[in-house]
């Protein structure tokens, strides 16, 4: 009898482990999973921010982001002397004691090679030797350097419908790692080696570079304002229910997924906040680099915008880095580089010749669009170049093929009517618009900051609006509280 009443209290035991088991497993599952479910509720949102997070996190990891940190300068001797004691071993395409790092053994390499090539240049030219090296920035950026910059993944040359040549790709991703990591000087003197010295080249190129990255920072504005979207889905959801809830145990349950859901909001936040970091260095390094190359400023470059980086753009005139020491420097100075020949040049702005480089000079002539001109020196100075008859603004002028032919006619003297003897002469069709300036940098510019304010600045107010409401609920139940009603 007892055996069978104990088989009886067994089964039952058994049936009632079951019961729970099927009730309380599901729960158990769902509060386990529950925050990792409200963040990857837009794990769709988050996956492109995700692997570019990703992108610029491997770069700025690498040898070479590490050295170039460094100033490219200090950087190359310490690898230099590394190699020569034998302590890093090199490889090519990644190999040696740099496997996996898609090229940075080639790069790694092309440091030091470059830093003891410029060693050996030195003592050259101390004994007497002549100095037949090229510039400075030549020394600092090899070709073994570019070499292995074609094996990085940079977002906007790697994968982003890139077209060019080799060696105009190993530049783009050079410049992209120089202008996150290094300063505008090092960035300025490597599109200075790209335009083999042409400082007009050298600024269309800078521009160039900010084109290219427009298609990423649009991009991730298109992310941010996707992820936005979804979270604010999500926040709607659990206010409409914690509106409808009608038993206290409901509303909890429901908060706590409010509070989830700040916990993935701050992760987001984190997210776009650090891809659009990158793209906020490089507009500040392609706007400086520009106001170099052009003897301008930050304001002249950017047209009257605010700068992504600032609260307001420096109106200071730069110039490109004096001295060409080259990297590790010391000991004697290289000889002097031979003057630039005059640069040929062409309006691509209707220009305006001076009497004085200075605004406030009088005009001397109009140059139409399209209007060639030579200049009488290499480089412009100040942000104005000297040509035949007075000064002309570095900014109304770039190098031939930037801008289009202009309509066969003298240059009319300003002020004048430009009146022949059979009346009023008749007018050239007037040419069409040039653009004005940088302008892949101002539109760059201006996405970096649609990408902050649409990424991260409305993902912030959405966690600014759920901190409210709890302050809000926090305040209304201690009152009720203290009527006895809570």
């Amino acid at each position: 009898m007892e055996t069978a009443q104990s088989k009886r209290r067994l089964r039952a035991a058994v049936s009632a482990v079951a019961l729970l088991s099927l009730t309380v497993q599901p729960v158990m599952a769902q509060n386990k999973g529950g925050k990792d479910a409200i963040l990857n509720a837009c794990a769709t949102q988050r996956e492109p921010l995700q692997k570019l997070d990703k992108e610029y996190t491997d770069l700025k990891k690498s040898k070479m982001s590490a050295a170039i940190g460094e100033g490219l300068k200090t950087g190359a001797m310490v690898i230099a002397k590394g190699v020569a004691s034998g302590g890093i071993p090199l490889g090519r395409g990644g190999g040696g004691g740099f496997g996996g790092m898609g090229g940075m053994g080639s790069l790694v390499g092309g440091m030091a090679s470059m830093a003891m090539q410029s060693s050996a240049q030195q003592q050259a030219q101390a004994g007497g030797a002549p100095a037949s090296a090229p510039p400075a920035a030549a020394m600092m950026f090899g070709q073994d350097m570019l070499t292995g910059a074609m094996g990085l993944n940079v977002p906007g040359v790697s994968g982003y419908g890139f077209s060019g040549g080799d060696n105009m790709k190993a530049y783009a991703a050079l410049a992209v790692l120089v202008a996150i990591v290094a300063t505008a000087d090092a960035y300025a003197k490597l599109k200075e080696q790209e335009a083999g010295g042409d400082l007009k080249k050298a600024s269309f190129n800078i521009d160039q570079d900010a084109g290219r990255q427009l298609a990423v920072s649009r991009s991730i504005v298109d992310s941010g304002n996707a992820l936005v979207e979804c979270r604010s889905a999500q926040l709607t959801d659990i206010n409409t229910r914690l509106a409808g809830a009608t038993n206290d145990k409901d509303r909890k349950a429901i908060r706590r997924e409010r509070t989830e859901l700040t916990s993935a909001l701050k992760k987001d936040i984190d997210l776009t906040g650090g891809v659009v970091d990158q793209h906020t260095n490089m507009a500040k390094t392609f706007t400086q680099g520009r106001a170099m190359t052009d003897g301008s400023s930050e304001a002249d470059v950017l047209g009257g915008q605010a700068p992504a980086y600032a609260t307001s753009a420096s109106v200071t005139k730069v110039s490109m880095p004096k001295g060409n020491a080259p990297a590790g420097g010391g000991g004697q100075a290289q000889a002097a580089a031979p003057a630039a020949a005059p640069a040929a040049l062409v309006a691509i702005k209707a220009a305006t010749v001076r009497a004085a480089p200075t605004g406030s000079a009088a005009a001397v002539k109009t140059l139409p669009v399209g209007t060639s001109i030579q200049a009488k020196a290499g480089a412009a100075e100040g942000g104005w170049w000297e040509v035949d008859g007075g000064y002309v603004r570095a900014s109304e002028v770039g190098p031939p093929g930037s801008a289009p032919a202009a309509p066969v006619q003298a240059a009319a003297p300003a002020g004048k009517g430009g009146k022949g003897k059979g009346g009023a002469a008749a007018k050239a069709p007037p040419p069409p618009p040039a653009p004005v300036g940088p302008t892949n940098i101002r539109a760059y510019n201006q996405s970096v900051i649609a990408a902050r304010d649409n990424g991260k600045g409305r993902l912030s107010s959405l966690m600014t609006d759920i901190q409210s409401a709890e302050r809000r609920e926090n305040v209304f139940y201690a009152w009720l509280s203290n009527f006895g009603l809570g």
